[in-house]
């Protein structure tokens, strides 16, 4: 087996919203017997996720899906402001576990007037991306995936741009940057969150020194899938795992330095059974 070394970008994985969020349910789950409702999951990892099925938590898409009058939890992602409507109608008793920056950027997305246009660059069906257009103070409310959509974009008479936390640095500059040259009285007061910015930083400084960069994290979560891509931008292979077990030796084949990394909803256990799956394989 050849002699491998692991380096692991500092920072990476648990980020403070998310340990918050955790630590809410957690001290939900300690004090009702009752069944604990989590509308659209808490944070973006299969594993926590798992270990809060075997709790007794109980995953839910719709707040109408929910028992009148149960103990709920909103995720880190938060919700829009007419779903914290209809669960006050409902009567649910609420733990709010949405990340403070999520909710700066939906007080920020309520502050646009509605005089104003609302440029949201996001994915179209991530929670945190749904959750913010529902607070919007506008009617005039346009989602960008990237620079080329912005470029697309209507002509606009007082733009507001906004940032999903978890995309990529670099693909918001551009973002930023295409509308300026087309809006020079562009409003733009949001970008990605620091945690996001930090991680996906480390790997940039990282990936070039290594033959195969591994993110550690679940296929649906927004940052994980934004550190793959900073280290592929870097010219290093790259690839996100989700469990030990997908460590392969075809994937490790001719690898002698491996840079790793970890979403900011990959826990420390995760992040270290990988580590010893890329020693040991």
């Amino acid at each position: 087996m050849p002699q491998r070394r692991i380096i692991i970008a500092e920072p990476c994985g648990f980020c403070s919203g998310v340990r918050n969020a955790l630590a809410m349910i957690e001290k939900k789950l300690e004090k009702t017997t009752e069944n604990i409702y989590i509308l659209k999951g808490l944070i973006h990892n299969n594993g926590i996720a798992a270990e809060l099925r075997k709790s007794g938590c109980i995953f839910v898409e719709d707040v109408e899906d929910i028992p009148p009058g149960s103990q709920t939890v909103f995720g880190a992602h938060g919700v829009s402001a007419k779903v914290k409507a209809l669960a006050a109608e409902r009567m649910l008793h609420v733990t709010d576990a949405t990340c403070p920056l999520v909710e700066q950027l939906q007080n920020q997305a309520a502050a646009v007037t509605p005089e104003q246009e609302l440029v949201l660059f996001g994915h179209p069906g991530h929670p945190e991306l749904e959750g913010v257009l529902g607070h919007a103070g506008t009617d005039k409310v346009f989602v960008v995936r990237n620079a080329a959509e912005a470029a697309e974009l209507p002509e606009l008479e007082s733009p507001v741009l906004l940032v999903q936390t978890t995309l990529s640095h670099v693909e918001a500059d551009k973002v930023r940057h295409v509308l300026k040259a087309r809006f020079p009285n562009l409003s733009a007061p949001g970008n990605i969150c620091r945690a996001s910015l930090l991680r996906q930083q480390a790997v940039e400084r990282l990936a070039p020194e290594c033959d195969l960069f591994v993110v550690a994290g679940s296929p649906h979560s927004s940052n994980a899938n934004r550190l793959r891509e900073a280290a592929e931008r870097c010219g290093t292979k790259a690839v996100l795992l989700d469990s030990p077990s997908e460590v392969t030796p075809e994937l490790l084949k001719g690898v002698t330095k491996i840079g790793l990394s970890a979403a900011a909803s990959t826990p420390e256990s995760q992040i270290e059974a990988l580590r010893k799956a890329l020693l040991s394989c």
